[in-house]
């Protein structure tokens, strides 16, 4: 269910063919979501007529029985660089509630994509979560989170430019409510499990022509080789500028740094800058992101989750 979009806004003054990978913040445009093979031919993909379709739903046997991990691929194309290029951006996603480590909180998430943790009896009675510093920010219609669902649905959101629930006023220096503020729910969150990606599409099509800003970076592995990547948990509207005394988004650049503290296990490397194409002494392999075996165990094995489907694992 999606309600409230708003037609994307432009800046005010103020193995493929194309081996290269990108750095920084960039408008991107979406041609496609889980695209066939047809579909990547069309945009520079050298695939044989032979070849398989995409598989975009993974399985893992792991102690705990069968795992299933499905990639939402955006295939995308950079608007900010003269030869517009053309990338695809995954979100990884899993039919399973978030449960924390000791069993006692599920991750909920309510119609306007803000997520919280609740209790077991705040699930059963349907109350706002209570924390040490007061009441939690998300409203009572909330429902279970899956893992990947609050990123996915905070790109979506800002795609369809939706009217939020609170925008910042520079003259009152706080953050105000808006009037009519719009909701982002996935009504059938098992089928974007399974690879059915309608829904997605159904909610792309309410802007079709709207773009988004979103940071690009470069992940590095032990074997010495470099992968395109994104930052997926924070996306900008496509009106936004970059500081014109830095030359760097701001929010960006903090988002990085969350980013940073939170995966320092993580060798990635991320700009707040307008994007560029990247290289480091001369030319680089470059790999498609979803062949990354060190990135599908990441995302396998990331957090503790409820073996559930679209209910709330408490009774």
């Amino acid at each position: 269910m999606i309600d409230n979009t708003n037609k994307s806004k432009m800046p005010t003054d103020g193995e493929f063919i194309d081996v290269k990978k990108y750095i920084g913040v960039a408008s991107i445009k979406i041609l496609a979501v889980n695209p066939n093979n047809e579909t990547l031919r069309k945009y520079g993909w050298q695939i044989p007529q032979t070849s398989d379709e995409p598989s975009y739903v993974l399985q893992k046997q792991t102690e705990k029985g069968v795992k299933t991990l499905s990639r939402v691929r955006f295939l995308v194309q950079i608007q900010d660089l003269p030869d517009k290029p053309v990338i695809g951006l995954d979100f990884w996603v899993r039919p399973e509630i978030w449960i924390d480590k000791t069993g006692k909180k599920c991750k909920i998430i309510d119609s306007f994509g803000r997520t919280a943790w609740a209790t077991k009896e705040e699930v059963r009675f349907k109350t706002i979560p209570q924390y040490a510093n007061g009441p939690a920010s998300i409203n009572s219609d909330y429902k279970g989170c899956h893992p990947g669902e609050e990123e996915l649905i905070a790109f979506i959101r800002k795609f369809l430019n939706i009217t939020p629930l609170q925008i910042f006023d520079k003259n009152k220096n706080a953050y105000v409510s808006t009037d009519k503020p719009g909701h982002s729910t996935f009504d059938h969150w098992a089928d974007i499990c399974n690879g059915n990606v309608t829904e997605i599409i159904e909610m792309i099509n309410h802007e079709p022509d709207n773009l988004v800003k979103v940071c690009l970076g470069i992940r590095f592995t032990d074997d010495n080789k470099s992968y395109q990547t994104f930052l997926n948990s924070y996306f900008l509207g496509n009106g936004a500028r970059p500081d014109s005394t830095t030359g760097e988004y701001t929010s960006v650049q903090k988002a990085i740094e969350k980013y940073q503290t939170g995966n320092t296990s993580a060798v990635v490397k991320f700009s707040s800058k307008p994007v560029r194409e990247w290289s480091v002494g001369g030319a680089t392999e470059v790999k498609d992101n979803s062949e990354n075996e060190e990135a599908l165990e990441d995302a396998f094995d990331n957090g503790t989750s409820y073996d559930e489907n679209d209910d709330l694992p408490f009774d």
